[in-house]
């Protein structure tokens, strides 16, 4: 839900080889039932932190949702999970 110019920023700085969506208007995270209505700061809406492995038609193939901020999905299982497709 970064800006563009944030999400660009991000990429050249940590020198990524994929570029990173800027879903301003929470399409996405909408779309994914990833929106934490006012759990930002001032009561803003955030992007609750999660990975996602999309097939092409835009189905889930895999998911990890944190619980809170800090929670990450495990490397292994990430890798299982691609692995599987």
């Amino acid at each position: 839900m970064d800006e563009p110019a944030d999400s660009r920023a991000l990429v050249a700085k940590l020198g990524l080889p994929f570029r990173i969506l800027a879903d301003v208007p929470r399409e996405v995270v909408r779309r994914y039932d990833l929106l934490h209505p006012g759990g930002g700061p001032g009561g803003s809406d955030i992007a609750i932190p999660a990975l996602l492995l999309v097939r092409p038609d835009g189905r889930i193939a895999w998911r990890h949702v944190a619980h809170r901020a800090q929670d990450r999905a495990d490397p292994d299982e990430v890798l299982q999970a691609v692995r599987a497709l």
